[in-house]
């Protein structure tokens, strides 16, 4: 009996030095749901938060493009895209000789500004209702409006924020 009870013992032991080498992970998971539309790359991912233009001297920013698709629960319904506001790169050190530049955003080789542009149903979602919900692969494509050199180093920063619609009904 005395050696059941030092087995107890030890094993009650070994169980106290493994809680005392424990882990626990702890993962913030968030989603932004709109449930009639989204727009994401052309393999359903989401669009990447920031991007870097790289700058060729002497011809200004390469333009830089993503195919995306617009995703919907409703492919009947033609689609108002538009920007929230102009978009401009802005130096990051305000004063000085440094000036906005001004930026274009096209989608599927339109123009966005910040009026509506419609995108109808016939020309996203092309044949039957079957599918993810997804449109055609459009590049959406981001570049500075007049290529030429920027003059003034520095870093400049922009947000190209794009809204989507479904118009409320059907054409």
């Amino acid at each position: 009996m005395n050696n059941m009870a030092k087995l107890c013992l030890a094993v009650g032991l070994c169980a106290a030095s493994v809680s005392v080498h424990a882990a626990e992970a702890h993962i913030i998971v968030w989603a932004d749901v709109d449930p009639t539309l989204s727009l994401l790359k052309a393999d359903g991912t989401a669009l990447d938060d920031s991007v870097e233009l790289a700058y060729m001297p002497g011809s200004g920013l390469r333009p830089w493009s993503e195919q995306v698709r617009i995703y919907t629960n409703d492919r009947l319904k033609d689609v108002e895209v538009r920007l929230g506001q102009v978009v401009e790169l802005l130096p990051s050190t305000p004063g000085g000789a440094a000036k906005a530049i001004p930026m274009t955003v096209k989608l599927n080789g339109r123009e966005l500004k910040t009026t509506v542009t419609d995108f109808t149903a016939a020309e996203l979602f092309p044949g039957s209702d079957a599918g993810d919900g997804g449109s055609i692969a459009m590049p959406l494509v981001v570049s500075q409006t007049t290529s030429e050199a920027i003059t003034v180093a520095g870093h400049y920063e922009g947000l190209v924020s794009i809204a989507l619609n479904q118009k409320a009904t059907a054409p």
